[in-house]
């Protein structure tokens, strides 16, 4: 079977290798990059700018153990369209190839905000390899404008300030990670940050960005009309699915491309995977789902049965010395029982949202340990109500309590 993989970033290049270890004489597999670097873990790309690691340490898959069991691997020559009649892609270079089963892989690309000055050389996102080797190539002690509070916005604030920069955040709502904590786990992240030299603008997004004569930009235009002097613009400010291949080809799409549980689009013999998929109007930025993707994509395209589903995912902040752990529902509704503890002098947060027995929802900073065993409590349905005077404490302290 001719299975053409079109992007190797994390979800392509793991699907080859899930492939190629369970059936490598079933499948001959196309692995298409754009970038010139393929199969590394993106999720370290903050780690390797902050010099936590080494290059040595970005790989996700080995390629060329993949390509010694007869993967094909194509890096720095895009896909430009597809032609879905013919089962064929067509590749920057001209190449045409023919597949049986196309997956797109295509991922995302960071969003750009819909300012003025964003075209300029110096506003880049934070995304890819590329993109950390541009940050690592700066001159010391630059002043560096993140655009964003969410995750990626902070990581690459994390790894700018311990490389020496001055680093200011923005980000338009009132307190950081508003998606994954609330307001007093984001004041002790933001505590934290500070201490490390970072910079906030919060309820603030630039409005303008100011152009130097040389087409770089030197400023950035805030709310209130002052001028803020800055050498880089790093936009993290979310992320937009690449799916113009998809869109340019006929496949329906919305936010994403449209994917059923088999991950199959709306043309027959290709699926999508990853970031650039949708499914029951649901994206994705986090790994578990993903890697939950491949495996039933997998068992699909052996002709076993497999359905994709939506499953609470929890999220770490991978930022060195910040412990921040999040799951499921974070803001209390009606009816629902929230258990909050913290602990000023060992700076711990933690809180929980229960509803009608069961844990539903959880934040934890500080000491994390505990984030796998409540969020196996929230996969399970486990009913927690005999437990809720606990709960709060902990597994270990739970269970003594039972013995």
């Amino acid at each position: 079977m001719r299975i053409v993989i079109i992007g190797a970033g994390m979800a392509g290049s793991k699907l080859a290798e899930e492939l190629l270890l369970k059936q490598p004489q079933t499948y001959k597999i196309t692995l298409i990059g754009e970038e010139s670097k393929a199969g590394y873990n993106r999720i370290m790309l903050s780690s390797l700018l902050a010099n936590e690691i080494t290059p040595e340490n970005m790989a996700l898959v080995n390629v060329q153990a993949m390509q010694q069991s007869g993967l094909e691997m194509i890096t720095g020559d895009a896909v430009q369209a597809l032609q879905l009649p013919k089962q064929q892609v067509q590749l920057a270079s001209g190449r045409m190839i023919q597949y049986d089963k196309l997956i797109l892989a295509t991922g995302s690309k960071a969003r750009i905000l819909p300012i003025e000055g964003t075209d300029a050389a110096n506003v880049m996102g934070f995304r890819t390899w590329q993109d950390v080797d541009s940050m690592m190539d700066l001159p010391e002690a630059q002043s560096v404008s993140v655009i964003g509070g969410g995750l990626l916005g902070l990581e690459a604030a994390v790894g700018l300030v311990k490389r020496g920069h001055k680093v200011t955040v923005f980000h338009r709502s009132g307190y950081l990670l508003n998606r994954q904590l609330d307001e007093a786990a984001a004041q002790l992240l933001q505590t934290r940050l500070e201490s490390m030299g970072i910079e906030f603008r919060l309820g603030e997004s630039p409005q303008g960005l100011i152009k130097h004569v040389s087409g770089q930009v030197n400023g950035l235009q805030r709310p209130n009309g002052e001028i803020q002097e800055t050498d880089l613009v790093v936009m993290a400010a979310g992320i937009v699915p690449e799916i113009a291949l998809a869109k340019q080809a006929g496949l329906h799409t919305e936010q994403a491309i449209q994917v059923n549980e088999q991950m199959a689009t709306s043309h027959a013999d290709v699926f999508a995977i990853g970031e650039c998929c949708e499914f029951q109007q649901h994206t994705f930025g986090l790994v578990a789902p993903i890697w939950s993707q491949i495996a039933v994509l997998v068992d699909v395209l052996s002709d076993q049965k497999a359905e994709f589903s939506i499953q609470p995912t929890p999220t770490k902040l991978k930022v060195s010395g910040v412990n921040v752990f999040s799951v499921g529902q974070i803001q209390p509704k009606k009816n629902d029982h929230c258990l909050i503890y913290q602990d000023v002098g060992t700076n711990q947060y933690r809180k929980l949202v229960v509803n009608e027995g069961l844990l539903v929802g959880a934040i934890l900073y500080g000491n994390v340990a505990d984030g796998s065993w409540y969020f196996q409590l929230i996969q399970n349905k486990t009913n927690v109500s005999d437990q809720l005077d606990r709960l709060i404490f902990g597994e270990a302290y739970c269970q003594s309590k039972v013995a």
